[in-house]
């Protein structure tokens, strides 16, 4: 523990002994000896070392998404009808291939997350603040932090990415982060998330397309660009299938939680053998949840494929006339015949738009 992040760990208000927070003996010189006890993660969990000075945020936090992936939890035992308490080892079989991405306090106030690498930031300064690269997307870069920062081939950063200006936090609160005491099963129930609007007036006055499709349209339709999409995920290898860049808008799948009755739509790679390597583990109830679920880019822009207006076509040109094949920006049931799964088709059925142009539906 050298430089500038040492140094401002040890002059700030973290600079505890060591053995207070890691354990081991103080008292010894051999290595062995001195790390009998020793804790590498203090913050790691509900009886954490953080808790002992942070003890509202640390409760809250206990029951945070960011801590439980609760939401994945949720979604597997719907889907499976397997109740983790009453599987002890399908839920070992969980832990160890498909809930290493939970987050410890240090997680983002100190080091690389785990599921990552681990090591220091800075190194060992507390920091207020986690970093943007070296955090958030060290595990939210392969989707969230290509998009927002611009790094899918063809595709420009999201409006907001300005380096070093406009960092995650500005969206995604510490009461975001840090959770209020709530278990929530979906990331969208959560009361502190972001919406568009919290910045943003809709301006209905003076755009006659916020006008017409402010109400029923999310806005990630009009004003985000193409994401990124997957296909399948087995347990003991992963993605399984190459993920595609790709643009798709449906039915809203959580209209409780969302009043717009149009979304974009992101494919997730679960699939009816996902679990099967595990002995008994089938998901007689996959059809209960869609694959292509509520999804909100990173990658937000002015102008996109939908509000081109360029030749002077109207802003709408390209979407009223988007084909009904896979092609077109909805989601038809032409996507559905192409996918080689009758239960998952049933599972979306009910997000697919009808063919031919809006005037027609």
């Amino acid at each position: 523990m050298t430089g500038s992040g040492y140094e401002a760990f040890i002059s700030g208000a973290h600079a505890f002994e060591c053995t207070w927070c890691h354990g081991g003996r103080n008292e010894k010189l051999l290595k062995d000896d001195a790390h009998v006890g020793l804790i590498a993660d203090p913050s790691e969990g509900l009886d954490n070392k953080c808790a002992g000075c942070h003890a509202d945020i640390a409760e809250h936090y206990a029951t945070s998404l960011h801590a439980t992936l609760n939401g994945e939890h949720y979604l597997f035992e719907k889907r499976t009808g397997f109740a983790f308490e009453l599987h002890p080892t399908i839920e070992e079989e969980y832990n160890n291939e498909c809930n290493k991405c939970h987050a410890s306090c240090g997680s983002c106030h100190i080091s690389r997350p785990k599921s990552v690498g681990g090591g220091f930031v800075q190194s060992h300064n507390f920091k207020r603040v986690p970093d943007l690269t070296n955090q958030c997307t060290a595990c939210h870069g392969s989707r969230v932090g290509d998009e927002y920062t611009g790094k899918n081939e063809g595709f420009a950063a999201d409006v907001h990415y300005v380096p070093a200006a406009m960092h995650c936090r500005n969206c995604h609160t510490g009461a975001e982060m840090h959770g209020d005491g709530t278990l929530y099963n979906y990331r969208y129930e959560v009361a502190s998330a972001p919406a568009c609007e919290n910045c943003h007036e809709l301006n209905t006055a003076e755009n006659l397309w916020h006008a017409t499709h402010g109400d029923n349209f999310a806005c990630q339709v009009c004003h985000a660009q193409e994401y990124k999409n997957c296909n399948a995920c087995h347990v003991g290898q992963g993605i399984t299938g190459s993920s595609y860049l790709a643009f798709k808008v449906g039915k809203n799948p959580i209209p409780d939680l969302k009043s717009y009755e149009y979304a974009v739509l992101r494919h997730i790679p679960i699939a009816e053998d996902t679990y099967s390597p595990w002995e008994e583990t089938t998901m007689p109830y996959y059809a209960s949840e869609p694959s292509w679920k509520y999804a909100t880019p990173h990658n937000i822009r002015r102008w996109t494929a939908r509000t081109d207006t360029s030749g002077g076509q109207s802003c709408g040109y390209a979407c009223h006339n988007t084909p009904d094949d896979v092609s077109g920006f909805f989601l038809r049931q032409a996507d559905l015949n192409a996918m080689t799964s009758e239960v998952e088709r049933q599972a979306n059925q009910h997000l697919i738009v009808p063919d031919g142009p809006p005037t027609n539906w």
